[in-house]
C-alpha cells in the first residue's frame, strides 16, 4: 500500500511539473511575440529545458558573466534575473549579425535555437544581482 501511495505521488508530481513546463513555453512565447522580434521558429517551437540553460551557463557563460569577472569587468552584464524573451532576442539578434559585437556574435554561433532558449530561461530564474 505504501508503495502505491509513493506512486500517486511522483505521478502528481510528474504532473504538476509538466503542466508547469507548458505553462512556462506559452508564457515564454507570449513575451518573445511581444518583442516584434525575428525570431526563428525552432526558438519558438522548443520548450526550454532550465536543467540544460544552466549546464550552458556553467560551461559557456560564467567565464564573462559570472560573478567573478563581473567584479573585474563593470562593462560585462549580469545576466541573472533579466527576462527570458530579451535575452532570447539579443542572442539571435547576435546569431544574426543584426547586432555586433564579435566577443558576442561568436558565443552565440555555437549556441543552438534550442541552447538560446534553454539559457535564457536559466538566467530569467536566477535572483536579480543588486547593481554595486
Amino acid at each position: 500500500m505504501m508503495k502505491l501511495k509513493l506512486s500517486l505521488a511522483v505521478l502528481a508530481a510528474l504532473a504538476t511539473s509538466n503542466l508547469a513546463t507548458a505553462m512556462e513555453h506559452d508564457d515564454f512565447n507570449k513575451a518573445l511575440n511581444k518583442l516584434n522580434a525575428e525570431i526563428p521558429a525552432a526558438v519558438m517551437e522548443h520548450k526550454a529545458d532550465i536543467a540544460k540553460g544552466q549546464t550552458i551557463a556553467q560551461s559557456r557563460c560564467v567565464a564573462c558573466h559570472g560573478e567573478g569577472m563581473l567584479k573585474v569587468m563593470k562593462l560585462y552584464p549580469s545576466l541573472d534575473g533579466q527576462k527570458g524573451a530579451y535575452l532570447v532576442k539579443q542572442l539571435v539578434e547576435f546569431k544574426t549579425g543584426k547586432r555586433v559585437n564579435p566577443i558576442m556574435q561568436a558565443q552565440a554561433m555555437g549556441l543552438t535555437d534550442a541552447d538560446i532558449k534553454d539559457v535564457s530561461l536559466y538566467y530569467s530564474q536566477q535572483a536579480l544581482k543588486p547593481l554595486n
